[in-house]
């Protein structure tokens, strides 16, 4: 089994102590880098939108959500990647983009330096709030762009 992070640890430490447990918890193996992965979901207009917070020794820490899986067309391509350019400009913590598959993602991303910060879930979870709000103001628009 592969080795969390000292940042992972703290992170799950955290949820433990705040009783948290909507996060199944996965430490990718053979990754150079010691991925570990926190899977959940965030709920948005009645639709629960798949979320990883992804820990590793780099000085970023990610949170990525998946706003609506393979969903890119040659119809809805132009406009979405409209939208997204407007909100990622708007925006400064967030990144929309599709992926490989065509998934359109949210992707953010956190300077977490100090791998020894107590701080980092209180981090996290404050920059949740943010992305909810984010997502209950902006998703009908992003899915009125898709379909």
């Amino acid at each position: 089994m592969a080795e969390m992070t000292k940042k992972a640890q703290i992170f799950q430490d955290f949820l433990k102590e705040k009783k948290i447990e909507a996060f199944e918890v996965e430490t990718l193996p053979d990754d150079p880098e010691q991925t570990t992965a926190f899977r959940s979901h965030v709920e948005v207009d009645g639709q629960r939108l798949p979320m990883l917070v992804l820990l590793d020794h780099s000085v970023f820490s990610m949170i990525r959500v998946q706003i609506s899986p393979r969903c890119r067309t040659a119809e809805n391509e132009k406009a979405v990647l409209e939208l997204a350019n407007e909100q990622n400009f708007k925006y400064k913590p967030f990144k929309l983009y599709f992926d490989k598959e065509g998934s359109l993602i949210l992707d953010i991303c956190l300077l977490t330096p100090d791998e020894d910060s107590k701080e980092l879930g209180n981090m996290l979870y404050a920059m949740f709030d943010v992305m909810i709000g984010y997502l209950n103001e902006n998703y009908r628009a992003l899915m009125k762009a898709i379909w």
